[in-house]
């Protein structure tokens, strides 16, 4: 799905594989060594996967190479968890005799036999693929902090104020804050935040250029701090703003040592930092800045507060935690999106020659429908006002017509800017944010219920073991609302619990994007993609069930869910739903809400990996077949609104 999916993946058949080996499992005809040389191959390609996936971005073989390896893996994984479910099912029908040393899982020699040629084939699909990895030239890698892709994004402090539309209230509250000195601090942090591309630099620009900002501080430094958070650089940053001062100016040796400062030794550029601002009220602005490391920020900090009283740092990030690491109590201004009459009046100005004049009816219909789908972000706003610029109707119909995703002009753009925030999620978090985009635009999502769904999908990692699963979920929650992916749309009323929440439609274009063409959102009309989709969500009422049963016969999935009431499988006659469950053996996360039908006494053989089952509003449901006991890896079952259950 996301980068870094393929790196979890194969670490998780890795541990799987080395349960099973290290176990008591009886395998027979040799499937154990089978097993033991998978692992080994699975380790090689592992070793290479994050150069890969970053590679795949530049190299279209490398992506075909990855999308192989992918079908692959999600085979070893399902066979290998049929492999550890059945021994439990072993154990659980065994009664007293679970404490037997060996266990009674396949027993039958066909049924080992059968296991250890299945083990033996899929080995020799990934010894294929492992072989050709080395005309990639990867080089390996095995944690996510030693592929760092630096990207030094350069901003300086210049801006043509009438360029900058609709942003006077931000500007005037965040000037306000600058103003403020009962922080109990000498020098104290504002920081920005918001999505990337909602024009934080933009605002930081108006406030750093504004009269009175130059009137109430004496020294003013713009300092781009981007991808590294490097405390010699931003120090060389601020000493290249300090021969404005005057006093600078009669001192020939502090001018020599200021032009210099690339030769400077770090003692050298500290103590120099401390003549700079020692005594001075000074405005510093750390533009686009990353990080997250506390100890990190003292150590800088500790350097800047020589400043006279009422110094400021001014900080835009795309995170509240980065923005909390630099002061739990730092005054935080989120920066929304422009207003509906603002976002017009700045796409016009950039989509027409003469923005002043009277405009072609049908062409203002479709430039507002097109604003709709930026909403509100200045960047959004500018790169689509840019590119339609001159151009005929029928180009602006398409623009119309197709989300950002699908449009390539605009990648080098909103995408790639928005992907940079993606790229500093840890890799857990890019499942489940991509996740999202098996929903639409707007969509509420239930906060339980969608941790639910990333742990039916082995997306929530318990580090220590022993973790709940579902708090740790909560946490991820917490963090991608922090760091912007997310926003909140209702909170507990007494506990202050964030219960429901939203996805900002360009970060939804995102989590498509990076998604790729492992998840798809499914409407009636339209033609099916199959093959490499794992994730399917029905987004109409009702669907012909011959395309439901020719998607699921061309597919894999791993998550079947009906986003509306009433849906197409209602009225199967028990024939037709055991058919419909037989192609759903792959599946973790079935969601059947308000489909009548009667559940089948074999569910439990056909859903065998199933982690999240939802039959919610069922009507016709009156008990609960035997065989959901043997759904042993299930972890939630939803039966609300089953009336006569």
């Amino acid at each position: 799905m996301a980068e870094a999916v393929l790196f979890n993946l194969a670490t998780d058949v890795l541990e799987l594989a080395s349960s099973i080996i290290a176990s008591e499992i009886q395998l027979g005809g040799g499937a154990r060594d089978e097993l033991v040389r998978l692992r080994q191959t699975v380790e090689k390609i592992r070793a290479v996967l994050l150069d890969a996936e970053k590679e795949q971005w530049h190299d279209a073989r490398v992506k075909l190479w990855l999308s192989r390896l992918k079908d692959v893996l999600y085979d070893v994984q399902d066979l290998l968890d049929d492999v550890v479910t059945q021994n439990l099912r072993g154990k659980v029908n065994s009664g007293d005799k679970m404490s037997k040393k060996v266990s009674v899982f396949l027993s039958k020699s066909t049924h080992r036999l059968k296991v250890a040629n299945k083990i033996k084939e899929i080995r020799k699909r990934l010894d294929q693929i492992a072989n050709e990895k080395d005309f990639f030239h990867l080089e390996p890698h095995l944690s996510e902090s030693t592929i760092a892709t630096v990207r030094r994004r350069m901003t300086h402090s210049f801006v043509r104020q009438e360029e900058i539309i609709g942003r006077e209230e931000d500007k005037k509250e965040i000037i306000a804050y600058l103003f403020d000195s009962s922080s109990g601090e000498s020098v104290s942090v504002v920081s920005i935040v918001g999505i990337g591309g909602i024009g934080k630099t933009a605002v930081a620009k108006l406030v750093y250029n504004d009269d009175k900002v130059n009137d109430c501080f004496k020294l003013k430094i713009w300092v781009c701090v981007s991808d590294v958070f490097d405390e010699d650089l931003i120090i060389k940053g601020i000493l290249k703003s300090a021969p404005a001062l005057d006093e600078f100016q009669e001192d020939p040796e502090m001018m020599r040592n200021l032009q210099d400062i690339e030769n400077k030794s770090k003692d050298q550029l500290q103590s120099l930092l401390r003549k700079v601002l020692d005594g001075n009220k000074y405005l510093l602005v750390l533009d686009d800045l990353w990080n997250e490391d506390r100890q990190r920020w003292l150590e800088l900090r500790h350097l800047l507060m020589g400043g006279s009283w009422g110094s400021k740092i001014l900080v835009t990030t795309r995170s509240h935690k980065v923005a909390k690491v630099t002061n739990a109590n730092s005054v935080i201004h989120v920066l929304r999106g422009l207003s509906e009459d603002k976002s017009w009046n700045l796409f016009r100005k950039m989509a027409f020659r003469d923005w002043t004049e009277s405009l072609d009816p049908e062409l203002e219909e479709m430039g507002r429908d097109i604003v709709t789908k930026c909403t509100g972000v200045p960047l959004a706003i500018r790169t689509m006002g840019y590119l339609l610029y001159g151009k005929k109707k029928d180009i602006w119909l398409r623009f119309k017509v197709q989300g950002f995703p699908e449009i390539p002009e605009i990648d080098d753009g909103i995408m790639q800017v928005l992907k940079l925030s993606y790229d500093h999620l840890p890799s857990q978090l890019k499942h489940c944010f991509a996740y999202c985009a098996l929903f639409p635009k707007d969509f509420v999502f239930d906060k339980q219920t969608m941790i639910q769904l990333w742990m039916a999908q082995g997306f929530i990692d318990s580090l220590e073991g022993n973790e709940d699963l579902e708090e740790t979920g909560d946490s991820y929650v917490s963090e991608l609302l922090s760091r912007s992916f997310l926003e909140v749309e209702a909170v507990d009323d007494y506990t202050g619990e964030v219960k429901m929440f939203k996805i900002h439609n360009l970060m939804h274009d995102l989590a498509l994007k990076v998604a790729g063409g492992e998840l798809e959102m499914i409407n009636r009309n339209e033609d099916w993609i199959s093959g490499g989709i794992r994730h399917a969500s029905f987004v109409s009422q009702s669907f012909p069930l011959q395309k439901v049963m020719s998607l699921l016969e061309a597919t894999k999935l791993r998550t079947f869910l009906f986003l509306k009431s009433r849906t197409s499988v209602q009225n199967l006659s028990p024939k037709e739903y055991n058919k419909f469950l037989s192609k759903l053996t792959h599946c973790r996360a079935l969601d059947l809400g308000f489909a009548d039908f009667y559940v089948t006494p074999s569910l439990g053989s056909q859903l065998t990996h199933i982690r999240f089952l939802d039959v919610s509003e069922n009507q016709s449901l009156e008990s609960l077949p035997n065989s959901m006991t043997d759904l042993l890896n299930l972890q939630t079952l939803k039966l609300s609104g089953c009336k006569n259950l």
